[in-house]
């Protein structure tokens, strides 16, 4: 799949400064000239140059173009006489201004597009058929991805177009729609565009240039690329396309990790079980997850949470790297014998870290805001609980934290007061953006050792890898 680094100057100036750039690069280069004021094609398009398409949208296409389909058909004629190597039209264009530019073409490959910035259809199959019919060199299909299942949707119309052996560029627009742009080699999309800088996108969803190309190395993604990613929502903030794919690169290996953001996780699985190889899994989908996996790894039966869960032999094996991940933290610090561990939370990261000091028969305390939902989870592992406000009776050996409280998006509340520490006391909090959270902050200035939730990320993911790595085998 070849990469398109898609521009949107608003004067001829930036124009020229962008393209001598790239002017030494194998990039491909989308110029939106319906943005510039005062656009000289024939300055565009001299040579030294990349090779560019140029796209000139009216505004009823989403575009900023004010003049007329005549107008818009004489600049693209204009191109493609200047030797433009790609030319953009819009589907909804008369037939008649399509073909006539098409038998201008000599060397220029005209683009017929069709943009829907509210939906994926259902019937994509049909529109493509008869964009077909336009005789275009190649046919674009950029949709809205509502749900990350629209993303299906888009994979399956590439593979329909592959055995039609038309050229065909589909993806879907806005975050949910994001992997469509990295995985569409996979289905044979014919390039995918990208950004120059996140403040620089020309389209809802758009990631950048480097990105694509260094991060997840999309133009070398094929038909035998494995296929791993992060489960959850929200997943813009983690650290693990970063963490896997660096993996992937240096071992070489034909892999890629993604965000897949997920709102309905039964409708994920269904659809795209055949596609990845191993997923990992986060909030706040760790413990719902169990009901829809066909195996389970042994020492996480009795947690039943799952972060982890490896496709091998057309089934769904789930395993938790997080218990082993803190485990080694833990141990890595202190001696766990004797003592006395507070978990703040009721969810699955707090779960796990209460399941793994009972594991070590640490005298164990849940505290959640919840009464019932504290105590009833308190019952479960066997431990001791209290709400939050009579935090202040205890006095652990180990404080841990598995809420979201701390994460840069939230408000940066105080959860335990500063008076509660003491300088002997180990504190874990499992938050990791940012590394050095509030608690963190207050355990450090009262003395107290500190486990950050990047050690915790870094260990953890560390298991995945090797999951992950051993299932391409």
């Amino acid at each position: 799949m070849k990469l398109c680094l898609s521009i949107a100057p608003n004067s001829m100036r930036d124009s020229l400064k962008m393209l001598q750039q790239f002017r030494d690069t194998s990039a491909m280069i989308e110029v939106r000239i319906d943005g510039i004021k005062d656009f000289k094609l024939d300055q565009l398009l001299k040579q030294p140059r990349p090779k560019l398409i140029i796209t000139n949208r009216r505004k009823a296409d989403g575009g900023k173009f004010n003049g007329s389909a005549n107008q818009q058909y004489q600049i693209l004629s204009e191109a493609i006489r200047l030797g433009a190597e790609y030319v953009d039209v819009e589907f909804s264009w008369e037939g008649k201004l399509i073909k006539d530019l098409l038998s201008q073409s000599n060397n220029t490959k005209v683009i017929c597009s069709y943009h829907n910035y509210k939906e994926t259809p259902i019937n994509l199959v049909a529109l493509y058929r008869k964009m077909r019919k336009t005789g275009a060199h190649i046919l674009k299909i950029a949709t809205t991805a509502t749900d990350i299942t629209d993303n299906k949707t888009i994979f399956e119309l590439l593979k329909q177009a592959r055995k039609d052996r038309q050229k065909l560029i589909a993806l879907c627009m806005s975050e949910a729609g994001e992997i469509s742009r990295i995985l569409g080699g996979m289905f044979g999309s014919y390039l995918t565009y990208a950004s120059l800088s996140e403040k620089d996108k020309t389209a809802d969803g758009q990631l950048t240039y480097d990105g694509l190309k260094n991060l997840y190395r999309a133009d070398q993604i094929n038909h035998y690329t494995k296929v791993f990613g992060l489960v959850g929502n929200p997943v813009k903030h983690s650290k693990g396309i970063y963490h896997h794919n660096k993996i992937f690169s240096r071992k070489r290996l034909n892999a890629v990790y993604v965000n897949f953001l997920v709102y309905d996780l039964a409708d994920f699985l269904s659809k795209f079980r055949n596609i990845f190889s191993g997923i990992s899994v986060t909030m706040p989908f760790k413990q719902e997850i169990a009901r829809l996996l066909d195996e389970f790894e042994l020492d996480s039966v009795g947690l039943g949470i799952y972060n982890t869960v490896i496709r091998k032999n057309d089934k769904l094996i789930g395993i938790n790297t997080d218990l082993p991940a803190i485990l080694s933290l833990l141990k890595k610090r202190t001696n766990l014998r004797g003592k006395k561990v507070v978990v703040l939370g009721t969810g699955a990261t707090s779960k796990t870290m209460a399941y793994a000091a009972r594991m070590h028969k640490c005298e164990t305390t849940i505290v959640g805001r919840n009464s019932s939902r504290t105590e009833k989870l308190a019952k479960e592992l066997g431990c001791e609980w209290i709400t939050l406000d009579n935090l202040h009776s205890l006095s652990p050996d180990i404080l841990m934290n598995g809420t979201s409280i701390g994460m840069r998006d939230l408000q940066q509340n105080r959860i335990v007061p500063k008076s509660f520490f003491r300088k002997d006391m180990l504190v874990f909090d499992a938050v990791y953006n940012p590394i050095m959270t509030t608690l963190l902050l207050d355990a450090v200035g009262a003395g107290c050792k500190i486990i950050t939730g990047l050690e915790l990320f870094e260990k953890q993911a560390l298991f995945q890898s090797k999951l992950f790595i051993g299932n391409m085998k």
